[in-house]
């Protein structure tokens, strides 16, 4: 019993060790955005700068948005050395009126994806 218990503890220390590791790869500038009021029908824009905090270069394989009201801008497979950054503009075309908020996944070689969020309150 001891040694199944010993075996899980080792595997959780493990595993949490490597999700820490692949988090701390790069650091995000407007992770959470706050657009603040947007007129509805207005199109607005913000970037996200991603940089690589890691030894090794990294890639920007890709980035999806969660709706369609959102649309990212970036260059795809882009390779980012380390202390490098990249720019991602997040354009939201203003279609909503009341509070919202919408995410965005950015993809990163080596299986880590980052969630960005934006949040506002569409007006008339």
């Amino acid at each position: 019993m001891k040694f199944w218990v010993a075996i899980i503890a080792f595997l959780s220390i493990s595993l949490s060790t490597i999700a820490q590791d692949k988090g701390e790869r790069v650091s995000i500038k407007n992770e959470k955005y706050d657009m603040g009021k947007v007129i509805f029908g207005k199109p607005v824009e913000y970037w996200v700068e991603v940089t690589n905090t890691s030894k090794e270069p990294l890639k920007l394989e890709g980035v999806r948005a969660g709706c369609g009201c959102t649309t990212p801008d970036f260059t795809p497979n882009q390779v980012f050395k380390p202390g490098e950054t990249v720019k991602i503009k997040i354009q939201f075309n203003g279609s909503v009126l009341g509070k919202f908020t919408r995410f965005t996944d950015i993809m990163i070689s080596g299986g880590l994806v980052k969630q960005t969020s934006f949040t506002g309150e569409g007006v008339q």
